[in-house]
């Protein structure tokens, strides 16, 4: 029997969830703040902990945080009547394995708990450690090696386990949905499906039925009952790309399978209870859409629990040539042939800004290997419109790195880069190191702030210097 302690200083919410849990199978041990919880978890015997935000002397995000450094297995699910996305995201980090908002449903305890229970079967919740940079990480296709990247890999890695929602922003061909599958497969619903579908690509009337399936005689062609997407991905994960294309009324009916875990059919009268974790993705700013009035608010709350921002492969050159290497060898899998790029290709790739990003160099590629004369692969083998524009870009490096190197910078571009250097410096040293409140003081996306970073790093050990890539650093690219 699994055993269960709550933590609350309402002596009614004790009570009530007591009462609750024991009527659904469940034994039941309390505490009326974070110490005394900590005094029970540690004489061991506990299977999971339920425990509120606002307690004192100790608030639950602490108790999580000191729970977790003895106890880094036990699944935690955080109580709150003050939900919000920092909230949720605080909770994540500290390593909470989901949260409730009061008044909560008995439904939605219940089925938080009974996941927990699964990854407590699975042994699937330990939060990872945090990887040291400058490691090189790999989630299936998912290579990185540039701060960017690596930092994309640990929220991976946090967020893998946990039921949270998760909204992945990202220009077109950056790996949103390789991102999905890596939480998905690092996750413990792997062995459940993952569906995916583009929201952008289907008409209103079909992606709900897509969705949610229909009944027959719902509509003209609806020749028999059919499934939807949610209920085939029962137990695992459905990732809906380019959320931000959802109609409005879809977006409301979307919400209500979030809040409420069951769906119902098009042109049906009955509901079905789900088990399904959600994803989602989206190449536009949806907090934007949401006070323009074309995505909902409280959607965007649901979805942004837990945020990751894939930079564009042109803030993030680190990576472009192990990322060139692994399409390459991808491509020699069925082959006796065993390719090499040239210096001036890679030059090449290196210089040139990648407007379809990952998924254009994983194109231009697949031309290189196709038309590649001999085992080298030169910069005729590649398309030509990159070979032009990357030259052009590289014809335009010498001069401004000559206006910026040394001494005192007499282009304006490096002046302001100087400044600009200047004043991300004393911002991160007023917030003690912290990147995130830096880059939430900065009013930038942290993938920015890492590459900004990364730049003045290279910089100051004597690289060559980055070319801007003419992208506005008040644009989100998540």
């Amino acid at each position: 029997m699994t055993k269960i302690l709550i933590v609350d200083d309402e002596v009614r919410i004790l009570i009530l969830l007591q009462s609750l849990l024991k009527a659904n199978g469940y034994e039941t041990v309390t505490a009326k703040d974070g110490n005394e919880a900590i005094e029970t978890v540690n004489k061991g015997g506990i299977d999971l902990m339920i425990t509120d935000l606002r307690m004192a002397p100790m608030d639950g995000l602490t108790l999580i945080g000191k729970v977790k450094e003895t106890h880094p297995k036990l699944p935690i699910i955080l109580l709150t009547a003050y939900a919000s996305v920092e909230t949720a995201i605080d909770a994540m980090k500290c390593g909470a394995f989901d949260y409730l908002t009061k008044p909560f449903k008995v439904d939605e305890m219940l089925a938080t708990v009974k996941r927990a229970e699964a990854c407590i079967e699975n042994d699937s919740v330990t939060v990872p450690e945090v990887p040291e940079a400058p490691l090189r990480y790999r989630f299936e296709n998912l290579i990185a090696t540039s701060a960017t990247m690596l930092h994309v890999c640990e929220m991976i890695q946090r967020v893998a386990p946990t039921a949270a929602t998760v909204l992945i922003y990202g220009e077109s061909g950056t790996g949103k949905e390789v991102v999905a599958k890596a939480i998905h497969n690092n996750s413990p619903r792997k062995d459940k499906p993952l569906v995916s579908i583009n929201c952008a690509a289907l008409p209103a009337d079909l992606l709900e039925s897509e969705l949610f399936g229909h009944t027959k005689g719902a509509f003209t062609g609806a020749i028999a009952d059919k499934p939807g997407l949610f209920e085939t991905a029962e137990g695992g994960t459905i990732f809906l790309d380019e959320i931000g294309a959802l109609p409005l009324p879809l977006q409301g009916k979307l919400l209500r399978v979030l809040q409420e875990k069951e769906i119902r059919r098009v042109g049906g009268n009955t509901t079905f209870p789900i088990d399904v974790r959600v994803m989602a993705a989206s190449n536009t700013n949806l907090e934007q859409m949401a006070a323009e009035g074309a995505f909902r608010t409280d959607l965007y709350y649901r979805f942004a629990v837990i945020t990751i921002d894939i930079p564009p492969l042109r803030e993030r050159t680190d990576d472009i040539m192990p990322l060139a290497q692994h399409f390459m060898q991808a491509e020699m899998v069925d082959s006796d042939m065993k390719f090499a790029f040239s210096k001036e290709t890679i030059a090449i790739l290196v210089a040139y800004k990648w407007p379809g990003n990952v998924r254009e160099l994983e194109n231009a590629i697949k031309h290189a290997v196709t038309f590649a004369q001999t085992d080298v692969i030169t910069p005729e083998d590649l398309p030509p419109r990159i070979v032009t524009r990357a030259r052009e870009v590289q014809a335009e490096q010498p001069q401004e790195t000559a206006s910026t190197q040394g001494g005192t910078p007499h282009s304006l571009k490096g002046f302001l880069k100087q400044k600009e250097k200047e004043y991300l410096d004393k911002i991160l040293t007023d917030n003690d190191g912290d990147k995130e409140k830096t880059a939430k003081t900065l009013q930038v996306s942290l993938a920015t702030l890492y590459r900004k970073l990364s730049d003045d790093e290279s910089a100051a050990g004597g690289g060559k210097s980055k070319k801007e890539s003419g992208a506005d650093e008040g644009t989100e690219h998540e």
